[in-house]
């Protein structure tokens, strides 16, 4: 491990971070099969981060419109990056 660069390189894989908590999700998700389920469909995601957009754009219809168009995102960074593509 390359601690001087801040680097924490995974030991099964080529994967590098510079935190900790990132390489040790990672090798739960990657490397040991880890997932978190959806309480209500098959939806199995790889952190619980994406279980919690999977529920709010999926379940509970969460969507980011925009403001110079019909377009609606489920995600606020999809929001900009169509803004930004389509009214800049």
């Amino acid at each position: 491990m390359d601690v001087t660069r801040g680097s924490y390189p995974c030991d099964q894989c080529n994967y590098k971070t510079k935190y900790k908590s990132d390489l040790t999700k990672h090798i739960k998700s990657i490397h040991e099969g880890e997932r978190h389920p959806c309480t209500q469909c098959d939806f199995k995601g790889t952190q619980s981060s994406a279980l919690r957009r999977h529920v709010k754009s999926v379940h509970e219809g969460v969507r980011y419109p925009c403001d110079q168009c019909d377009y609606k995102a489920t995600r606020k960074n999809i929001l900009r990056s169509h803004q930004l593509k389509y009214h800049t």
